[in-house]
């Protein structure tokens, strides 16, 4: 949603499937793949920020590069690490921390009202206890979005 030509109000919702930095994929006897060292962590940030649009109306094509800062509660699922799924998820520990993501990015237009977001930066998840050994996920994200701005 756009507040003006300069600033954008944005909320989003992502859904993260963490791998552990050992997890390996090999594939047994069958040819079906099977995970080594795997993790269950499901992390959900739920954000809301701004985009900054520090060239608004200096740019003629339809792109718009801009300045963004989001921020919001986290939702982290910890499940077991061994067992079948359904063991895995029966008793999952949960917690709820804060973060965010501070990047830069450019917002490609395309006709009716549609756009590609591409937007790189830090996404900061930490945790107030760790989960699989960590207590803080935080790193680089390369973030694309297909969107419809409202009429």
């Amino acid at each position: 949603m756009h507040a003006s030509d300069k600033f954008s109000l944005n909320g989003e919702w992502r859904f993260y499937d963490m791998k552990a930095d050992e997890e390996t994929v090999v594939y047994n006897y069958w040819g079906e793949p099977v995970n080594i060292g795997g993790i269950s962590l499901v992390m959900m940030p739920i954000f809301f920020g701004g985009n900054y649009y520090p060239f608004a109306g200096k740019i003629a094509n339809n792109f718009s590069p801009f300045i963004t800062f989001r921020g919001g509660p986290i939702y982290t699922l910890d499940g077991d690490e061994t067992g079948s799924f359904s063991e895995r998820w029966s008793n999952p520990k949960s917690q709820w921390s804060f973060g965010g993501f501070i990047g830069v990015g450019i917002d490609f237009k395309w006709v009716s009202q549609s756009m590609v977001t591409l937007m790189v930066g830090g996404e900061i998840l930490p945790l107030r206890e760790a989960a699989d050994t960590k207590k803080d996920y935080s790193g680089l994200l390369i973030h694309i979005a297909f969107s419809r701005q409202k009429r």
